[in-house]
């Protein structure tokens, strides 16, 4: 029997209990609470705080003891989630007890209970009525209600790229039971036509089946869309006509492996889901506070020191991860690996350095970046302290330089996204060195300092032939009031902005004439909760995201017309915070990925709601059959 039990509770005013029940005969003194939480402390009661590193907590009970059989309760008061309500991801994650020996104690941790629950949200039922069951919709289909003549159901391509990608999907093909690798089956045949990028046009009649194309995605989309339409007709396919091009170049899906280690095939299993929707786009984001998992050649042991977290490591428990040792982080060879992989899928991998901000842990290994004379205490809107590397000092640029020829040299995409999120408006204002600095270069504020920073870093990535991809604050003033600085208005027009603090910093954006690419998220943050039930897991800080919602976004409605063309795509993100359990993701991407999709690729009013959800319905019933759970909707 273990030692202490311990149930969290949320109570009816909104306040977080932790009920600790002695169920042992030894009075224990001077014990250690180490919890992580996805919403900041505001206040506590029954305890105080003895080490706090972001929403990592360490606290100790107030008198610091536990007696013999009984029980005591710590309150605490969590900050607002501002939108919606506390659900599942919000109580204390990754719970461990240590003793005054710092011993670990042996301990049971109740499910997390609401006293005052808001239900799961019931969804109407509808009639499953599919009209088209491809998602995204192909932009023209003419398809009859006869079929081609393939009793054995097999087919055989001969086009080598197309039968490299099947080797890649070749394990979901199998799951669906199609055969595209039969020498006896239908013949699928490709023929060059000029076309768009990723455009393409299928003809099927009795016995053949030809597909036109001007590009390896036009080909592989067309057979993406056989795939769909060969399970939803049982093997068969019907005889008729396909035309589709997508709307936005940009097509992406960004997952955060910073704040959780998500391994190699995990992301590989990604990658595919992508690709059955026609997603084109990686964002990989490979550092933050939490972590640096990127190994690079000129710094080979930064990763290694700063990409595995647990108590009394360099990098505390932080999201849940517990007491063990817990991490990883990307080899070269991975990375090569990967992106072949994705390029099969016609994917193309964007890697994210997120710097100058949120680089807690980089500093922890790399102190020398920081202004270590300065006199300012920060913290940003995640609680970590002194998280922002200096742009004035030496080490700074040495240390950026070869980062940046490192990263170049190692990625293939032409895109490198540089962060410049979030940095606190008081990170440079205490160091003298950055004063110095100013007035050398005759700069007048933070906001100058940081565009200074950020050309310096577009510069840097030209002499790599490199395009520089960053957040809105890159070039824009901040639109959350959470105490970060932005841009001063002077960054190099090349760089492509990702506008994601609201929809409305897109039009911004593109006034200031920047590519750019939209992912509000208030529509494409996928580590938002679906709605407010207390069953629920995400966080609410932007909204609440229902797939309908997602379906109903129309992202160029707020674009004026003569700045449509500046909009390169839309994206969604899942920052993993809440993804304490690799099981978690599903549900938090998926359908609302799927979803996403239809939007990216099909102008707006293409297919309705009531539409489009009855052939989610039986997408979803695609993705089960190869292994992905989702959302109700």
């Amino acid at each position: 029997m273990a030692s202490i039990n311990i149930t969290p509770k949320f109570n009816k005013k909104n306040l977080l209990e932790i009920i600790l029940q002695n169920n042992s005969s030894d009075n224990f003194i001077n014990i250690k609470i180490c919890f992580n939480l996805v919403y900041s402390i505001k206040s506590l009661e029954g305890a105080s705080i003895s080490k706090q590193i972001g929403r990592y907590y360490e606290l100790i009970l107030d008198p610091d003891y536990l007696q013999s059989n009984k029980t005591k309760t710590i309150i605490l008061q969590l900050q607002n989630p501002r939108i919606g309500s506390y659900n599942l991801s919000c109580g204390p994650q990754g719970i461990f007890i240590l003793n005054k020996e710092e011993e670990k104690i042996n301990i049971k941790i109740n499910e997390l209970i609401f006293e005052d629950p808001i239900k799961q949200k019931k969804y109407e039922k509808f009639e499953l009525i599919v009209f088209n069951p491809v998602i995204p919709k192909p932009t023209k289909t003419n398809l009859s209600n006869n079929f081609l003549n393939n009793p054995k159901k097999e087919f055989y391509i001969s086009d080598l790229e197309i039968k490299k990608a099947l080797s890649v999907i070749r394990p979901t093909l199998n799951l669906l039971n199609l055969n595209f690798n039969s020498t006896n089956g239908i013949k699928i045949n490709f023929l060059k036509k000029q076309m768009n990028q990723d455009e393409y046009k299928i003809n099927i009649n009795s016995n053949t089946i030809t597909i036109l194309a001007n590009s390896y995605g036009g080909k592989l989309y067309a057979l993406i869309t056989l795939i769909h339409l060969l399970f939803f007709h049982e093997g068969n396919l019907p005889i008729g006509e396909i035309e589709d091009k997508p709307n936005f170049k940009w097509r992406g899906m960004h997952l955060d492996c910073s704040r959780q280690f998500h391994t190699i095939d995990q992301i590989k299993r990604l990658l595919i889901y992508m690709s059955l929707f026609k997603l084109n786009r990686f964002h990989w984001h490979l550092t933050d506070n939490e972590a640096w998992r990127l190994e690079l050649k000129s710094f080979p042991n930064l990763a290694k020191q700063t990409s595995f977290r647990g108590y009394n490591q360099i990098i505390p428990p932080l999201y849940g991860s517990g007491y063990e040792r817990y991490g990883g982080y990307y080899s070269n060879h991975d990375v090569k690996n990967l992106i072949e992989f994705a390029k099969l899928l016609n994917i193309e991998i964007m890697p994210e350095i997120d710097l100058p901000a949120h680089s807690w842990a980089l500093v922890q290994v790399m102190p020398e970046l920081y202004d270590q004379t300065s006199n300012q205490q920060f913290k940003d809107v995640g609680n970590y302290n002194n998280n922002t590397i200096n742009p004035s000092l030496d080490e700074t640029w040495n240390f950026l330089k070869k980062v940046i020829s490192d990263i170049s040299c190692l990625f293939s995409y032409d895109i490198i996204h540089v962060g410049l999120d979030e940095r606190p408006k008081s990170a440079w204002e205490g160091s003298p060195k950055i004063l110095q600095f100013m007035k050398d270069n005759n700069l007048q504020s933070q906001d100058e300092v940081q565009d200074y920073y950020m050309n310096k870093i577009i510069n840097l990535l030209k002499e790599q032939n490199k395009r520089t991809a960053a957040w809105n604050e890159a070039a824009l003033p901040p639109h959350n009031d959470i105490g970060s600085g932005g841009s001063a208005g002077n960054i190099d027009k090349n760089c492509l902005i990702f506008a994601w603090e609201h929809p409305e910093v897109s039009n911004a954006s593109v006034k200031k004439g920047f590519q750019t690419v939209m992912c509000p998220g208030q529509k494409t943050y996928f580590d938002m909760a679906y709605n407010n039930s207390t069953e629920e897991r995400g966080i609410c800080w932007a909204a609440t995201i229902e797939a309908s919602e997602v379906h109903g976004w129309k992202p160029l409605s707020i674009i004026e017309p003569q700045y449509h063309n500046l909009v390169i795509g839309i994206q969604g993100q899942l920052w993993s915070e809440t993804i304490v359990m690799e099981t978690y993701m599903d549900k938090m991407i998926n359908p609302r990925l799927a979803t996403l999709a239809e939007v990216a690729w099909c102008p707006d009013k293409r297919r309705g709601w009531t539409e489009f959800r009855s052939t989610l319905l039986h997408n979803m019933k695609f993705l089960t059959k190869i292994g992905w759970k989702y959302h109700n909707f």
